[in-house]
């Protein structure tokens, strides 16, 4: 959990510092790497987590419709950052609001998808999954879905530190909460670990709850990235050759 925290910390400051570095270059190749990282986070969805989640329990699907209607308000809340297309009006001039709802929301969706990150020996009585490697003798390492974190967090922070910049906030300001947002991996790996070794009557249904809610919040956002970027929400031949390979490199990752 200590090193998948720190390299999900990494991801969020290097997107940061490249904006801070060249950010308005990197804008016209955004679209692209987007696509990508949805496509990637399509092929992990189908060919990894629906497998697994649905494995678990009948009701996997009430927790994905959940996971994908909530989506909705946190994206209603942060105005669709999380998939690169907000639209904000901001300014230098000292009068523009930071918009605390949009980073929070962000902050919040950031906590919740990297719940099921680090999975507890037998935590559900299956140790034979595939894609996790032991990362401790207590814990396991979900690698597929780590490498979908950092394919979707790195954007992510491109434009979260856009967005703190078009509003003027200070350096030290911006830099406080690409730290905060960087951190939320580590907060809801630990509560998730907590939630799990609660000794509830409940706890047995965590990793159901957090899988399925997992799905249905990655489904909502690599749909709307995949028919978002771009101009005219077109497929052009670029979009199409990286969407090729980001399903390609899922296949390879979460091969079994």
């Amino acid at each position: 959990m200590w090193t998948a925290s720190f390299l999900l910390l990494l991801v969020a400051l290097v997107g940061a510092g490249i904006y801070e570095w060249a950010g308005k270059s990197l804008q016209v190749h955004l679209p692209l790497i987007l696509a990508f990282g949805g496509a990637f986070l399509i092929g992990l969805i189908f060919n990894h987590l629906v497998p697994e989640t649905y494995a678990l329990g009948a009701h996997a699907g009430w927790f994905v419709l959940f996971g994908f209607m909530f989506q909705g308000v946190l994206e209603f809340l942060s105005q669709g950052i999380e998939h690169g297309h907000v639209h904000l009006h901001g300014s230098k001039d000292g009068d523009a609001k930071t918009p605390w709802g949009i980073v929070i929301s962000l902050c919040l969706h950031a906590l919740i998808e990297s719940m099921p990150l680090t999975e507890s020996n037998g935590h559900h009585g299956h140790d034979h999954h595939h894609g996790h490697v032991h990362a401790s003798g207590v814990e396991e390492l979900d690698m597929a879905l780590f490498f979908g974190l950092v394919l979707h967090k790195f954007p992510v922070a491109l434009v979260l530190m856009g967005m703190l910049n078009a509003f003027g906030m200070s350096a030290l300001g911006r830099w406080t909460v690409m730290v905060a947002f960087g951190l939320m991996p580590f907060f809801g790996m630990a509560i998730y670990e907590g939630l799990v070794h609660s000794g509830a009557s409940w706890a047995e249904q965590v990793p159901l709850i957090a899988g399925g809610v997992l799905i249905g919040i990655l489904l909502h956002i690599s749909t709307t990235i995949l028919f978002e970027t771009g101009d005219g929400h077109r497929f052009n031949r670029n979009k199409l050759l990286v969407t090729l390979a980001g399903l390609a490199l899922a296949m390879l990752t979460t091969g079994h």
